[in-house]
């Protein structure tokens, strides 16, 4: 798995560096979810959302959430890209 994810923004404590880690703690069927739901309840830079969304065509929704809303703002605006 050498994919990686980019962030829109640089963010400190961002999830980049543990993609691989928190990937292995998926189910190990997820692919095979219909209709998943990907929940990112810290987006920061995004990169773990751009990550799951590329990586996983089974995710047919995502909520997100950040205590900073310009975050939120943001990652509507890169992936609408």
């Amino acid at each position: 798995m050498n994919t990686k994810a980019k962030p829109f923004i640089k963010w400190v404590g961002g999830k980049g560096q543990l993609i691989e880690q928190l990937e292995a703690k998926l189910p190990a069927d997820f692919d095979n979810w219909d209709d998943a739901t990907y929940i990112e309840p810290f987006v920061g830079g995004g990169a773990m959302l751009f990550y799951m969304l590329q990586q996983h065509p089974n995710i047919k929704r995502a909520v997100i959430n950040d205590s900073y809303r310009d975050n939120v703002m943001r990652s509507i605006k890169s992936w609408q890209k």
